[in-house]
């Protein structure tokens, strides 16, 4: 039977805050380790032994802290990223434009990019990881621009009748294709540009 998303989210939290801090500088060394090897070889030939074998540990203590090579990469595509700055809460278009340069950036940076393209390929086949995979990672990200787009309806900066679930579909839509389906890969003015996209579109309808 397979893990429900709550208790796999459980999991994986009580398996990595011990509380202690020379387990916490394993954790770091783990991840760090996991991180140098997914930039260097990519996801295809990233192991646990590899890992293991780079950070100094037994293998037998990064499977006691994640199950599986896709907890442990989503663990590290999340690493940092919950903490970032804040957003500034001055509207709309700063909000998003500080959201989207926050995920832009991480997704720009070599091993973050193959550790999400390749969670992404192998979520397809793999029914427990994609579940974790839309709970820890793609839920979160959706939930806080969702936050800023009711926000700003509230504020009467966007329509009333926008349909929030299909902005968000549109706007992480255009942001995974530009990393799985360009040359280039997306580029750093995406915030800048995605906002001026929808911004000229709600100015059309409103008839400005």
């Amino acid at each position: 039977m397979r893990m429900s998303i709550r208790k796999m989210i459980v999991t994986q939290v009580a398996s990595v805050r011990t509380g202690r801090p020379r387990d916490q500088a394993v954790n770091r060394a783990i991840l760090d380790a996991a991180r140098d090897l997914i930039a260097e070889q990519g996801y295809g030939s990233f192991s646990i032994e590899a890992v293991a074998a780079r950070a100094a540990v037994a293998k037998q203590s990064i499977y006691r802290r994640w199950a599986s090579k896709g907890a442990l990469l989503i663990d590290l595509y999340m690493d940092g990223l919950e903490s970032a700055r804040p957003l500034p809460g001055t509207g709309f278009g700063p909000d998003f434009k500080a959201l989207m340069s926050q995920t832009v950036q991480r997704q720009r940076d070599m091993a973050y990019a193959n550790v999400l393209k390749g969670l992404m390929i192998e979520a397809q086949s793999d029914a427990d990881l994609r579940q974790l995979f839309i709970a820890k990672i793609v839920a979160p990200r959706r939930e806080t621009l969702r936050r800023v787009l009711l926000q700003a309806k509230d504020k009467g900066e966007l329509p009333a009748g926008l349909d929030v679930e299909m902005m968000l579909d549109l706007t992480f839509g255009a942001v995974w294709f530009n990393m799985i389906a360009t040359v280039e890969g997306i580029q750093s003015d995406f915030p800048e540009r995605a906002l001026g996209v929808f911004e000229t579109l709600m100015a059309a309808r409103s008839g400005a």
